[in-house]
């Protein structure tokens, strides 16, 4: 039989294919040559010859199924008590409570796709979540949003089951971001509900995966895993990937191992499962016949029995520590490194672990207290010096002295304490009254020559002896005096442009310029243009 482009197909046929068309973008190619059929599209979008498509037997076949599906469509108000979720719904109805505000606030956007079902009822084909978010509000507060019992609803009529739920599938299929558990339940009821169509009269050409991939707007390849993690996750990860908790990657790579190492990997760590990458490594060193089944023994002759420990450690550690079991704790240098130590090491390392540390313990005590003993020493000394000073200088025990800058300072009674070998239970870093920032001040408040805070001296007052025949005085010479020596070194000060601070430098006398000059571009006759202001000679190499 060959039919017209599109006249001579049944409106009702025509509405059918249309309302379950999702994908209607595939412009018609042209006719081959020497076909005598034309071309018409698939409920999905593609081509495929009207003559092997069979328009009458379809029509006769979808007639009895299908009762007037767009002209039996009315929008009606019904009372909501009377809309009854879909058995078939097996969408996410938890979070509604943005909707519920949304809906509060716009009122509803988008009517309810119902059809009719026993006793008055009505079952909701399209709009869970709109059904929902409704009843959350009414009963949060009845008074206020009443008139939102009676819900604007679109009412079909499908005879058959099949296209209805198909509807529901693909009324949800783009309404919202779907999580991986809803597109697993979704992708696998579709390819049920096609395969039922296909033997209905449906015919969908190509692959079904494909078909399926395309109407549920998934890709081909994360399609088949979907399908394996379907397949095969054991009911406990399933749990979590349908609440959303186990990430795709983990439960795919989960879905791959036999179902004994899957319930293992789920006793071993309480529940978890291994994250991101971790969970394709363990596949990966599964799949080369790893089973974290230790073949050494014990120190004590006995066959290690720390199988899940590795498997736990290998889990949940660094991708570099991963050990498989194949080394025992006490051979593994993460049982005795310092710092970032194995968690899982077994009770013998962590024993041997503990002594080494408290054996580390006792030598660094030791070697504190040996430490804290010299510095103490050396206070004690430098206080009994200080003391000294301070009780010749009649200073009362409140007296406080500054020793260094940066330091706390220190009354006279800390000092007596300190001379006497009470430290008050300080701990010391080292010997701070040895070290002075400012001596000639601490001398001033001492009465004591700054010889004797640096133990130059043990005379509280040291007196300057006056330096013998032939010896220059430690003073700077004049700018005005000139050296009796041609090529006299000397250090000088010179002051540039009348500048206030002094500039000093190496320079040589020039006699024949009667000046200053550097020692390394001496020129005869070339002096220095800058001020002497004073300077003190250089003796010469012996």
């Amino acid at each position: 039989m060959c039919l017209s482009r599109r006249s001579a197909v049944p409106t009702k046929f025509r509405r059918v294919r249309f309302k379950i068309n999702r994908f209607l973008t595939t412009a018609p190619p042209a006719q081959p040559a020497g076909t005598t059929g034309c071309w018409q599209r698939n409920c999905f979008g593609r081509c495929l010859e009207v003559s092997k498509f069979q328009i009458g037997d379809f029509a006769k076949s979808v007639g009895a199924a299908v009762s007037k599906l767009d002209t039996s469509e009315q929008l009606q108000h019904i009372d909501i008590d009377l809309l009854d979720q879909n058995e078939g719904n097996f969408y996410d109805l938890s979070n509604l409570e943005p909707l519920a505000d949304s809906i509060a606030m716009d009122g509803l956007q988008q009517p309810l796709v119902v059809m009719p079902a026993e006793k008055g009822r009505y079952t909701v084909l399209s709009g869970h979540r709109r059904w929902a978010a409704i009843r959350l509000l009414l009963q949060e507060d009845p008074e206020q949003w009443g008139r939102m019992r009676n819900v604007p609803c679109l009412v079909r009529t499908y005879e058959n089951q099949h296209l209805a739920q198909l509807q529901l599938i693909l009324a949800n299929s783009t309404a919202r971001e779907l999580t991986n558990a809803e597109k697993m339940k979704q992708t696998a009821q579709l390819e049920v509900l096609l395969y039922q169509l296909k033997e209905e009269g449906y015919e969908f050409p190509g692959r079904m995966r494909d078909q399926v991939a395309a109407a549920c707007n998934v890709s081909a390849p994360k399609l088949a895993r979907l399908k394996v993690i379907r397949e095969h996750l054991i009911p406990e990860y399933m749990v979590e990937f349908e609440a959303d908790r186990l990430p795709e990657q983990t439960a795919y790579a989960l879905a791959r191992m036999p179902d004994d190492f899957q319930a293992r990997l789920h006793r071993v760590l309480k529940g978890e499962a291994p994250r991101g990458r971790r969970s394709e490594e363990i596949l990966e060193l599964q799949q080369k016949g790893c089973t974290w089944e230790p073949d050494f023994t014990c120190p004590n002759g006995k066959p290690c029995q720390r199988g899940d420990a590795f498997l736990r450690h290998d889990a949940e550690c660094m991708a570099y520590e991963l050990c498989q079991g194949k080394t025992c704790c006490l051979q593994c240098s993460r049982a005795t490194t310092q710092y970032g130590a194995c968690e899982r090491m077994c009770a013998k390392a962590k024993a041997l672990r503990k002594d080494g540390r408290d054996e580390a313990r006792e030598r660094e005590q030791e070697r504190e207290q040996k430490r804290q003993k010299q510095f103490q020493d050396e206070i004690c000394s430098s206080a009994v010096r200080l003391l000294r000073a301070a009780e010749a200088a009649g200073l009362e025990d409140e007296v406080e002295l500054k020793i260094q800058d940066y330091r706390p300072t220190i009354s006279v009674a800390e000092l007596r304490s300190y001379a006497a070998g009470d430290f008050l239970g300080r701990y010391f870093y080292g010997n701070d009254l040895d070290k002075f920032d400012h001596p000639a001040d601490l001398a001033r408040q001492l009465s004591c020559s700054s010889d004797y805070l640096l133990g130059m001296t043990e005379d509280l007052n040291h007196a300057i002896v006056p330096p013998a025949e032939g010896w220059l005085p430690l003073k700077w010479i004049p700018g005005q005096e000139r050296p009796q020596i041609d090529g006299q070194m000397a250090v000088g000060r010179f002051r540039l442009d009348g500048a206030e601070d002094l500039v000093r430098s190496i320079v040589r006398w020039d006699a024949a310029s009667c000046g200053w000059c550097f020692p390394g571009r001496w020129v005869q006759g070339e002096k220095l243009e800058a001020e002497c202001v004073a300077w003190w000679p250089i003796p010469k190499e012996e």
